[in-house]
């Protein structure tokens, strides 16, 4: 597996704003997330990041790829499911050491019991992270990734579908640089929300970009979603 930004997934670009509105996430928590933070006086008292995730930029300009911005979602998930920062640190650099990545998080296959995280290894075979390379049959385990597709070849995301799999729009970084899209187009739901938002009637934008009604309808839904 490749682990470098120059791979044609890595591509797009997104700021911590960017990525918390995509992932419906508080900034400060994101940043926490990415870069830790100071909790007293002492400059040793600190919240450690969730991971080295690989950056560009210093500052307001400080951005990264794609598959950064799904290893993001995948730590969103994972803490919702319950799973302790500290298991989810070290479980990712298992992950990265096993499957040689800089994007563990963004592999096909983890699930979580909302205790351990677990990764699929093919034939109802999971390996529990944190065990020393044991292997485990579990049924009670939370799959989260039913919001991405995956690279058969690098098991590594390709797609994301903010609003759900039901919604046309996708975030591709093949596409548009990675900003959300309605499904095998370029068309942005930006560009969509904002003819809506000048008064064009979802009718007119339909038919002039040759999209289905229900595809503009979910367009302006997300972008409302965003603006909130």
């Amino acid at each position: 597996m490749t682990n470098t930004l120059s791979h044609p997934l890595a591509t797009g670009a997104y700021t911590l704003p960017d990525a918390a509105r995509l992932l419906d996430v508080p900034l400060a928590r994101l940043r926490v997330w990415v870069g830790g933070a100071l909790v007293g006086i002492d400059s040793k008292s600190r919240h450690l990041p969730a991971g080295a995730f690989e950056t560009r930029g210093e500052g307001r300009d400080r951005h990264f790829g794609f598959l950064t911005l799904i290893e993001l979602f995948t730590i969103a998930q994972l803490r919702a499911h319950g799973v302790r920062m500290k298991t989810l640190r070290q479980n990712r650099g298992e992950l990265a050491e096993r499957f040689d990545t800089a994007h563990p998080l963004a592999l096909r296959g983890l699930l979580t019991d909302g205790r351990r995280m677990l990764k699929e290894l093919g034939d109802e075979l999971l390996l529990e992270l944190g065990t020393g390379g044991q292997t485990a049959f579990e049924q009670l385990v939370r799959p989260f990734c039913h919001r991405l597709d995956f690279d058969a070849a690098t098991e590594l995301a390709t797609r994301f579908y903010p609003a759900g799999r039901e919604s046309s729009v996708v975030v591709d970084p093949r596409h548009s640089f990675g900003r959300p899209v309605i499904a095998g187009t370029n068309i942005t739901t930006e560009a969509l929300g904002c003819l809506v938002r000048g008064g064009d009637k979802i009718e007119d934008i339909a038919a002039d970009f040759r999209l289905e009604l229900t595809q503009v309808e979910e367009a302006w839904e997300f972008e409302r979603k965003l603006a909130a």
